[in-house]
């Protein structure tokens, strides 16, 4: 067993790197290019999805339109690799805001797939060091 040089282990941790921001961003991008042909149709079911909380309907209403806008900002910027720990950040946001909602409607399932996009959002912010295939770093492993 051979072990690789420095620079190919760099290499290979700043690609898997890239293809989870990419595939991330892509997963964001395309949830809110689906959302917004309907967007009102969706900001009105999640309204009445909420109807038994605490939460306000014209809150949750005007908050669908955000959640779509910001998943398409996100989405553009992680293919992007532009402002990447900036757009990581608003993702974790996002996504605890997200929870408390989930937690309201006691909705444990969906629950557990906000935590995998936590995981992988927390996965990339810890290893932002390897972000060489974007915009922020000029495309290059240096």
């Amino acid at each position: 067993m051979s072990i690789q040089p420095e620079s190919a282990t760099t290499f290979d941790r700043s690609m898997g790197f890239a293809l989870l921001r990419v595939l991330l961003g892509l997963n964001m991008l395309g949830r809110s290019m689906v959302r917004i042909p309907e967007i009102n149709d969706f900001a009105s079911g999640m309204a009445e999805s909420f109807a038994d909380t605490l939460l306000p309907e014209s809150f949750v209403f005007v908050y669908a339109f955000v959640i779509v806008i910001a998943e398409l900002v996100i989405g553009v910027l992680l293919i992007l690799g532009w402002k990447t720990r900036w757009a990581l950040v608003t993702m974790g946001i996002l996504l605890l805001t997200l929870t408390f909602g989930q937690v309201l409607q006691q909705n444990f399932g969906t629950l557990a797939n906000i935590l995998i996009y936590g995981f992988t959002v927390s996965f990339l912010l810890f290893n932002t060091r390897y972000d060489h295939f974007g915009i922020d770093r000029g495309f290059s492993v240096k």
